[in-house]
């Protein structure tokens, strides 16, 4: 079982799918399900405790991320973490995160500015304790609100499938260059504060800050390219 599995017993989900499918994306993110490695279908039900029609359909789901591969009568191959591809979605990403993010800090509610208040201020306080789990998770959190605060629904099923393949990278590196992820981080908090504010303007320059760190990163990595793939 998942040693992990506790904290997604006590969220509320419609159906086991969206749940199986959580978990397997931290599973995937933060390293537990090895990149390069074939697991069943199986493997993976009994590993979460969650039957395998809803973790089929999760996986389904899962291979339009580009972390995973369903591989007939093989099984379920976990991409290796290609800079390439960090590259590619990083292109997109730059049009489609200041999009959702003028559009969040325009159209959110005064009941959700203040959520995302909240979210900067469990962000501090995940960075000041160096704990990668719960940065992914506030991460993945933040994408989820922020998207749906835009309230454009195309905007957000183009987005949220880059995003899990940003965070895996991420976490692979968030003891190894911790200055960069510090400022990773810094920036993540920067947007949700500004999203807060409602200033658009705002806004773009700190997207734009985020961006650019998450590029370093990724350059960062490309003469470290076989030790972490």
């Amino acid at each position: 079982m998942y040693e992990n599995i506790e904290y997604y017993n006590n969220k509320t989900y419609d159906n086991l799918t969206e749940k199986a499918y959580d978990i397997l994306e931290e599973m995937i993110i933060t390293l537990q399900l090895k990149p390069g490695k074939t697991y069943s279908e199986t493997e993976l039900s009994t590993m979460i405790g969650i039957g395998r029609t809803p973790v089929r359909e999760a996986i389904k789901k899962l291979e339009g991320t580009h972390m995973l591969e369903i591989i007939p009568r093989s099984g379920i191959y976990i991409s290796p973490i290609r800079l390439e591809e960090c590259y590619l979605q990083i292109e997109v990403r730059t049009i489609l995160e200041k999009l959702v993010a003028t559009r969040a800090a325009k159209f959110s509610t005064p009941v959700e500015r203040e959520e995302f208040l909240k979210l900067a201020k469990k962000y501090e306080e995940s960075t000041l304790n160096e704990d990668a789990l719960a940065s992914v998770r506030i991460d993945s959190e933040f994408n989820h609100f922020a998207t749906d605060c835009a309230r454009n629904i195309f905007a957000k099923s183009a987005l949220m499938p880059l995003q899990p393949l940003a965070r895996r990278l991420y976490f692979s590196q968030y003891h190894t260059n911790k200055k960069l992820i510090h400022e990773i981080n810094k920036s993540h908090i920067n947007t949700m504060k500004a999203i807060a504010s409602g200033d658009e303007n705002l806004v773009i320059k700190v997207v734009d800050e985020l961006i650019h760190n998450v590029k370093t990163l990724t350059t960062a990595n490309s003469s470290n390219y076989h030790s972490i793939f």
